[in-house]
């Protein structure tokens, strides 16, 4: 089989694979399929306050255009713009990943000390639609700083709209609302019987909450506190960026790790604009090794592509001269082929792992303003789900 670019998959499977130490892999019933889930594509009251009646940031992704010859923008979904906060259009989303393998939601959750925003995608419309059944869902806290990057300013930082303030009352407030409207359903995500929840951003803790020893106190607190409200307690994830955070992670009281997206490649060069998506797989495959040694399960990371461009100004200049995130590189060569040998090569890095919970986390259902999507797109049709589902059920 040929790739869209003519490059023999074979070869990237083997490549892959001689990273892996040939290990086979898992058997499609040994392991969780899990999907990150960003809820930014339908109105919400503070985002129609600071941007206008209707918006959401399907017009940042229909709006954006290329900045060099074969960028693939704009992005543009096969099914047009769409509510993910109605239930019919919840369940059309459900039934598609269902249908290609997957078997968890892991929706971003926002919450600022009780203000919250893009949670009506879950709220209103996965939990409301028809066949939520079919799916189980988790919360993953997304409790990062939201700043002004619709579009990006051309020049200075990215202005802040909602600071993320910590302290151990609000986690109370988090675990009682997490208790009440999502660990009560029947379909929540739950590791050996308690409830799985993750954060985002283990720095804005450590932060806020006094470094390594008020953080261990605040996840015992937060098991305690579902406890008190009838759970077993709690299954912690952590999103961590490096091995040596995902270490803290475990030394400060998190169950499991697992990495939010990997984009860079496995040699990246200073001020490279465009990165080869052949060289980000292998990058995977080192960052899957590295962040095993933590000391706790690893779920491994399949990033599907990476092109923040959507949250670029229009004028901002290309190549780029600004590198820190919402400004960078693009990757490029992610076809549905390579992705789909990722995701095998994902297999076979669970396949090793001696004990604990199996799982992988895909990014991204639908990060259109971050170029990381599996819905059915209009130039490539269903082509990643389609690659997703044969590499899932290939032996």
């Amino acid at each position: 089989m040929k790739t869209s670019t003519g490059k023999d998959t074979s070869a990237i499977r083997a490549e892959l694979t001689e990273l892996l130490g040939g290990s086979t892999p898992a058997p499609r019933d040994d392991f969780t399929v899990a999907v990150i889930n960003y809820p930014g594509f339908h109105p919400t009251p503070l985002m129609e306050a600071w941007y206008g009646f209707g918006w959401s940031e399907w017009d940042l992704a229909c709006r954006c255009r290329p900045r060099f010859e074969g960028h693939r923008q704009p992005m543009e979904c096969l099914w047009g713009r769409f509510d993910e906060s109605d239930p019919a259009w919840a369940a059309r989303e459900t039934d598609a990943a269902a249908d290609h393998g997957i078997d968890v939601w892991i929706y971003d959750w926002y919450w600022y000390s009780g203000v919250e925003i893009w949670n009506e995608g879950l709220n209103d419309g996965f939990l409301a639609a028809p066949n939520r059944e079919r799916m189980k869902f988790a919360v993953m806290w997304a409790n990062h700083t939201w700043t002004n990057n619709h579009p990006a300013p051309l020049s200075g930082p990215l202005p802040a709209l909602l600071p993320i303030r910590h302290c151990l009352e609000d986690l109370d407030r988090v675990v009682d609302y997490w208790s009440r409207r999502y660990f009560s359903q029947s379909n929540y995500w739950r590791i050996d019987g308690k409830p799985w929840c993750s954060v985002f951003l283990l720095s804005s803790l450590l932060e806020q909450l006094g470094g390594q020893k008020g953080v261990a106190e605040a996840t015992e607190r937060m098991r305690r506190r579902a406890q008190a409200n009838g759970e077993p307690g709690l299954c912690l994830g952590c999103f961590a960026r490096s091995p040596a955070e995902g270490r803290l992670a475990v030394e400060v009281g998190f169950d499991q790790v697992t990495t939010y997206n990997i984009t860079t490649a496995r040699d990246p060069q200073p001020g490279q604009a465009l990165v080869d998506y052949r060289d980000v797989m292998a990058r995977h495959v080192r960052q899957w090794q590295a962040m095993a040694e933590c000391g706790a399960p690893y779920w491994p990371v399949v990033t599907q592509g990476w092109d923040v461009s959507a949250r670029n100004h229009p004028y901002e200049p290309w190549p780029p001269v600004r590198w820190q995130w919402p400004w960078g590189h693009v990757v490029t060569g992610n076809t549905p082929e390579r992705f789909g040998e990722l995701v095998r090569a994902a297999r076979q890095f669970v396949a090793a792992r001696p004990s604990g919970p199996k799982a992988m986390v895909l990014n991204a259902w639908n990060e259109w303003t971050e170029g990381s999507v599996l819905l059915p797109t209009r130039d490539e049709g269903w082509a990643v789900l389609d690659a997703l589902k044969a590499a899932l059920s290939a032996e």
